[in-house]
């Protein structure tokens, strides 16, 4: 949907100037004292696919939001190149079009959502919302429509004859949201949008934000200097450092896998546990640290070494056909199902009485949540049945203190 190519901003009365020692490798200090130019964006390239969210986070000053005003051309880039696919007109590059072409470009297919909200102090709540189809040169008729619509959506329907000086930081923020969303544009752009807003309203905003999502797909450029935030909500995460994209993943890739230590330092203190999932941390069945228990009928029972009691059976295929303990077969079941009978339940005093199962894509906090009802270590499957391999205290540790996992 948006590809960038090698973009570069650089600010200053002579940016060319400075270009070359970009291609050099010079730092931005080094440049700025060398031209008295100052690098925004250092050869960026990224790719964002159809009805993904793709965060962009670094400190202050690293480049984020300069980047993401060239994408819709606040800013003019000093060099290289960005793609919208548009679905009328086919791949074109924003950096070549004219001033008619780049205003529709803004009023069809790309809305932004703003730190500051805003919000017109004269107009009401629902006139707000709609501003953008006033813009597109809808109807009255349809533009009330369709901004009830999306107040709605966000949370604010009954508020549409308010004005904005009525609301809090994070109702005004929900009717930014719902003006990007009325125009229908394929593309938010959205600039640290609940940055402003206190911890807890933030995280509602960020609930609702996912919750749109899924329902509407859209493909968004979120920025953001909170690593958490990213995590939360980004499909894939590019971090930047000093106009630099130095690492593009998806959550877990950049949790479990950090390039550069600046990438480390980022995520050391990051909350692990709504991101790595089971299928990273799970010790393989096929490691050494399992050993052959035999087979019978047809299926091949194995045990970890430091566990030789508990035996997990599996047939030719790899999947699992039981588990026991001193040969005596011990009931599976699936983690969601414990989870779900287990709410507002007691933790049952018979913890080793289940061999727990979970998928692959599984987060470490469902499976601490699982740990409560069984002793037994947890079995990973894969999306076609196949065990992968088990989750004990020892993988569970590592996961969380250290963000490693045997696919790392």
């Amino acid at each position: 949907m948006i590809r960038a190519e090698n973009v570069s901003k650089i600010f200053g009365s002579d940016p060319e100037s400075a270009l070359p020692l970009l291609k050099q490798g010079k730092s931005k200090d080094e440049i700025r004292e060398e031209t008295g130019q100052t690098v925004g964006v250092n050869n960026a390239s990224f790719d964002i696919e159809p009805g993904e969210v793709f965060a962009i986070m670094g400190l202050s000053g690293c480049g984020k939001s300069t980047l993401i005003r060239c994408v819709n051309r606040i800013i003019d880039p000093t060099a290289g190149s960005i793609f919208f696919k548009d679905p009328e007109h086919g791949e074109q590059d924003i950096t070549t079009l004219n001033a008619e072409q780049l205003r529709i470009l803004r009023k069809r297919h790309m809305s932004m959502v703003f730190q500051h909200f805003a919000l017109f102090p004269h107009r009401t709540v629902l006139s707000n919302a709609s501003y953008g189809l006033e813009i597109q040169g809808r109807s009255n008729d349809e533009r009330e429509l369709r901004g009830q619509q999306v107040l709605d959506m966000v949370g604010l329907g009954q508020w549409g004859h308010a004005y904005p000086s009525e609301l809090s930081g994070g109702m005004q923020q929900r009717v930014g949201l719902a003006r990007a969303l009325a125009t229908e544009a394929e593309v938010l752009l959205m600039d640290e949008p609940f940055s402003a807003l206190d911890p807890l309203i933030k995280v509602d905003m960020q609930q609702e934000l996912k919750k749109i999502q899924r329902e509407l797909q859209r493909t968004v450029l979120f920025i953001t200097h909170d690593l958490d935030e990213a995590m939360r909500i980004g499909d894939h995460i590019a971090i930047m450092e000093e106009g630099r994209i130095v690492q593009i993943g998806s959550p877990e890739q950049i949790l479990v896998n950090p390039r550069t230590d600046y990438v480390a330092k980022f995520v050391e203190h990051a909350d692990p546990t709504g991101v790595i999932t089971a299928g990273t941390i799970a010790l393989p069945f096929e490691s050494d640290a399992f050993e052959s228990s035999g087979e019978r009928d047809g299926i091949r029972y194995s045990h970890h070494r430091d566990h030789p009691q508990i035996r997990y059976g599996r047939d030719r295929d790899g999947r699992l056909r039981g588990v026991t303990i001193d040969d005596r077969e011990v009931p599976m079941q699936q983690l969601e199902q414990v989870l779900d009978a287990a709410e507002g339940a007691e933790v049952s005093r018979l913890r080793d009485e289940v061999a727990i199962t979970c998928s692959e894509e599984t987060v470490l906090r469902r499976v601490l949540r699982g740990r409560l009802h069984s002793t037994l270590p947890v079995i990973v499957t894969t999306g076609d049945g196949r065990a992968r391999g088990l989750i004990d205290d020892p993988e569970l540790i590592n996961g969380i203190l250290e963000k490693r996992g045997h696919t790392a």
